[in-house]
């Protein structure tokens, strides 16, 4: 089970890395654009595996955010769902939950040391409170009955 963060910034302190990584952020000022704000990290995997499930854990404003593997590849992106009623948990223009991916199992296989990137896109109307976390399980290896060998 991994947090990752697009707020993490890492660096090196001889052969240990040091993750400098912020709950919230702010999205500064885009002089009224409606661009939207974008927030990457790098983040070195000293572990790997196959990735089983893949969500992020956003703020309202959130327009999607995406893991990219070290080629590029895409291994999951998490979007947004918006309330449209009046009752709890499905409060109009909130933020009430992120898709899930649940990739076919040994399909996307993370190698140990390989860089991923996490992108957390916002709308740039939102000015505080942003957060960018997604929640990855690898699992060691999967049952050969589930790779369909």
């Amino acid at each position: 089970f991994y947090i990752l963060d697009s707020t993490d910034r890492v660096r090196s302190n001889g052969s240990t890395q040091i993750h400098d990584c912020q709950a919230e952020y702010t999205i500064p000022r885009n002089h009224d654009s409606d661009s939207p704000h974008v927030k990457k990290a790098n983040i070195p995997m000293t572990k790997g595996g196959y990735l089983v499930y893949g969500t992020a854990h956003m703020h309202t404003g959130v327009v999607n955010t995406t893991l990219y593997g070290q080629d590029g590849r895409v291994l999951c992106t998490s979007n947004p769902k918006y309330g449209t009623g009046k009752e709890a948990g499905n409060e109009k223009g909130y933020l009430v939950g992120m898709s899930v991916c649940y990739p076919k199992p040994g399909s996307i296989k993370i190698k140990d040391g390989e860089v991923l990137t996490l992108e957390s896109i916002y709308e740039n109307k939102f000015r505080t409170g942003a957060i960018g976390h997604f929640y990855i399980y690898l699992a060691d290896q999967i049952p050969k009955k589930d790779l369909n060998i």
